[in-house]
């Protein structure tokens, strides 16, 4: 039986399925990240570990075709070493995309629409008549908004702002302080200089458990995120010549766990393309993998 095998790298982890030609899962594999730019010689090591996982319990001579999905793989200048490494271990017709691509057609069935993730990061991707356009996914210095991080960083703000004004100090900003192990306000600089970007964002959960305890600011942040989230999605839209009856999907921890962000997103969208079809699927990236490497195989 011919089967495909469709690959997700991201930062942390990296995804591998093997699919028939009619979409069902036959074997999986995994390792570490897949993200060429954190360390190209160990990606593309994970990379090849997870697509051997796959081909293991199966007949080698049976796959038809691999397909990549990698974070990053748009920013690198020398895509030589991977390509190298699949042909030398594997010797088979490949193709390589971003990450986002696949998640795309994931969720939308390998057909036109929009897909905006929000997780640590925020980008909208944007599909039609095979046009691709993107909103957003400019990082944390120029861009963001409605990500993990920024809703972080707008909890932190608030903060500095509390201290400035000399106003006391909030239940959120007390609940923060807790967390963090920090005994005054001013205390966050350090912190919020001398953290990750995932180390900042790992204080959402407890914002959001905030908004859920009724705290107006927190609820605030994320109604906020939510809007910025549509208006990242419209952006997108506006980009290519779509027609109001269109397929909008979510992806990410912050569009799909939090109910306030999801909320205020879906009223926002719905002012402007009531006509809209929204999917909140949770699928594996690497399923789109298989509609889009179906259509070259075509």
């Amino acid at each position: 039986m011919k089967y495909l095998i469709g690959v997700d790298g991201g930062g942390t982890k990296t995804e591998a399925a093997a699919y028939d030609l009619d979409g069902h899962v036959m074997s999986q594999g995994m390792a570490g990240f897949g993200n060429l730019l954190v360390n190209q010689d160990q990606a593309i090591a994970h990379i090849v570990d997870a697509i051997g996982q796959c081909l293991q319990p199966l007949k080698r001579e049976d796959c038809a075709y691999l397909y990549l999905g990698l974070a990053g793989y748009g920013g690198l200048s020398n895509t030589h070493p991977l390509q190298n490494a699949l042909q030398r271990s594997f010797g088979l017709p490949f193709t390589i995309v971003n990450d986002g691509l696949i998640a795309h057609a994931a969720l939308l069935k390998g057909e036109d629409g929009i897909l905006t993730i929000s997780g640590t990061g925020s980008v909208s991707i944007a599909k039609f008549a095979d046009q691709v356009e993107m909103a957003g996914g400019w990082g944390h210095l120029l861009g963001d908004e409605g990500s993990g991080f920024w809703i972080a960083l707008e909890a932190l703000k608030k903060i500095a702002i509390e201290e400035d004004q000399q106003r006391p100090c909030s239940s959120l900003t007390k609940e923060i302080l807790a967390k963090l192990g920090l005994n005054q306000r001013m205390d966050i600089k350090k912190f919020v200089y001398q953290s990750s970007k995932g180390e900042i964002a790992a204080i959402v959960p407890l914002i959001v458990e905030q908004a859920h305890f009724g705290d107006a600011v927190s609820q605030s942040i994320l109604h906020e995120a939510g809007i910025h989230l549509a208006h990242l999605t419209l952006a997108a839209y506006h980009k290519l010549p779509f027609p109001e009856l269109i397929k909008i999907a979510v992806k990410g921890s912050v569009l799909t766990k939090i109910p306030f962000v999801q909320k205020a997103f879906l009223n926002t969208i719905m002012e402007t393309l009531p006509e809209a079809q929204l999917i909140l699927d949770e699928v594996s990236s690497t399923l789109g993998c298989y509609y889009l490497a179906k259509k070259i195989m075509k």
